[in-house]
């Protein structure tokens, strides 16, 4: 039973090294995703942010739409509406 070879230690050392080899570029692969991961997440966050502001912008000019004032003018500009005891005029250009 004493028949198998014994492993000669330059065998562990390249097998330590291929593993060290290995494992530093799944670590480094792995920081690498990270790192662009993070990038894109502060990516989103900033489109997010702008996005945020456009949207509470739309919302003042809806909530305006609402209001007296707007529905007013918007009667006197495209209706040509007038209050009572206005006196219209219009020019020809």
């Amino acid at each position: 039973m004493q028949n198998f070879r014994k492993i000669k230690p330059r065998f562990w050392v390249i097998l330590l090294s291929v593993l060290a080899v290995v494992f530093t570029a799944a670590y480094s692969s792995q920081q690498r995703y990270i790192n662009s991961q993070r990038e894109r997440i502060a990516a989103l966050n900033e489109q997010k942010t702008a996005l945020a502001e456009e949207n509470a912008v739309l919302q003042r000019k809806i909530d305006f739409t609402y209001t007296d004032e707007y529905i007013e003018r918007e009667a006197r500009s495209r209706l040509g509406l007038i209050k009572e005891g206005e006196i219209l005029y219009e020019t020809t250009d």
